[in-house]
């Protein structure tokens, strides 16, 4: 799995040579899908904005589970990090 705080270069790269197939995702593929459909499933109202977004991250990854997850954090990363700065 490329490392996350590689270029996006070197991501690309090394992900052209990964030897990972999409059968070798899917136990983490699983294991996300769990993650998101247990956070989607809550109804805290003051966790609604969040729950959007990471549909909004699961719509535009579709069959990657792991990717809108992932984007997903590292939005909310963001986000957090401009209100703190």
């Amino acid at each position: 799995m490329p490392h996350l705080l590689l270029s996006t270069e070197t991501r690309t790269r090394h992900a052209a040579r990964s030897p990972e197939t999409h059968e070798d995702l899917e136990p983490l593929r699983r294991q996300v899908s769990a993650i998101i459909e247990a956070i989607l499933a809550e109804t805290k109202p003051d966790e609604a904005l969040v729950r959007e977004q990471l549909r909004w991250h699961v719509a535009n990854n579709p069959g990657e589970p792991e990717k809108a997850l992932l984007n997903h954090l590292l939005s909310v990363s963001t986000t957090l990090q401009d209100d703190t700065a």
